[in-house]
């Protein structure tokens, strides 16, 4: 992925709107938001988050409501696009072609993880997810159907045994992830069950190139901004669309956060991620409360 060097990474924010670009009338100073950063679609260092001030564009914007604090928002904000029956505040049934079908979900104690099983649920899909055991009372609260031990070698064959499972999630994406994936679906000596497993990495940065006959991989990558993913962008992330609405009724739930300090705790967060974090989200506070610069003009109002 090509960025401007030297850069400042990062694109998931929450925070006060302390000014707003010229024409910018669906959201005042003083509110507080969260929101995508577009680091990646513009790869300069002014669009990354990990800064005192933020710029964002002014579309997108979800309202974040008082939840004791400015974490929260930011722990819940994400790009989730499944492929799914969408989810909606209240649930709306599923269509006859998607009942009973069930979602894996690997790793529900990550920050994704916790956030997919919230979206999978409210949109009626039956969940199953794995974790550490002292975090199954979390992905209970979460709405998790079946829950497994990721560790426990017995989890391969009891994972098989509530096939057919439809859609494949490995939030965690590492090799020890994606191989254990690979056991449930393709045992030694047995024909391989078909799935596609979405991955958040691609499959070559984890050290496996090549997959039984019958699964495929994709690699996460979306664009919210992209033209074709508008209706989507609507629903998810418009005003009063599932984000917002999810927020402010407390649907959407997530792992609470691990605020590590300032920027100065940047690299021991990346550090952090690296090595596997559970039941947590990572935060990192620049100041005592994030602030954004908010304009569909990116040349106005510049303080970085």
């Amino acid at each position: 992925m090509s960025l401007e060097y030297p850069t400042i990474v990062g694109s998931l924010v929450a925070g006060t709107v302390e000014a707003l670009g010229s024409g910018v009338t669906n959201i005042g100073l003083g509110q507080r938001i969260v929101r995508e950063t577009q680091i990646f679609v513009l790869k300069q260092a002014r669009y990354g988050d990990l800064q005192r001030f933020a710029i964002v564009s002014a579309s997108q914007i979800v309202e974040a409501v008082t939840l004791g604090s400015y974490t929260p928002p930011g722990t819940l904000f994400g790009k989730r696009f499944l492929n799914l029956h969408w989810p909606a505040v209240p649930a709306s049934p599923l269509p006859s072609s998607e009942q009973e079908k069930k979602i894996l979900i690997w790793g529900g104690s990550s920050a994704m993880g916790s956030l997919a099983i919230s979206y999978a649920k409210q949109a009626e899909y039956i969940v199953i997810s794995t974790s550490s055991k002292h975090n199954f009372d979390l992905l209970r609260s979460l709405g998790a159907d079946h829950i497994f031990d990721h560790s426990d070698p017995a989890t391969v064959d009891a994972i098989r045994n509530l096939f057919p499972i439809d859609y494949w999630l490995d939030t965690i994406s590492l090799k020890p992830t994606l191989s254990t994936i690979l056991n449930i679906l393709a045992p030694e000596g047995q024909p391989a069950t078909k799935a596609n497993i979405l991955l958040l990495l691609p499959p070559a940065w984890l050290g496996i190139d090549s997959f039984p006959e019958g699964v495929t991989t994709q690699f996460y990558q979306v664009s919210t901004d992209a033209p074709e993913n508008a209706e989507w962008r609507e629903h998810f992330l418009g005003r009063d669309g599932f984000m917002e609405q999810g927020i402010k009724s407390s649907v959407i739930k997530g792992v609470p956060p691990r605020v590590l300090g300032g920027l100065d705790k940047v690299e021991a967060g990346l550090d952090a991620v690296h090595n596997g974090v559970s039941g947590k989200k990572i935060v990192i506070k620049p100041w005592y409360q994030n602030t954004m610069i908010i304009g569909t003009n990116y040349q106005t109002g510049l303080r970085i």
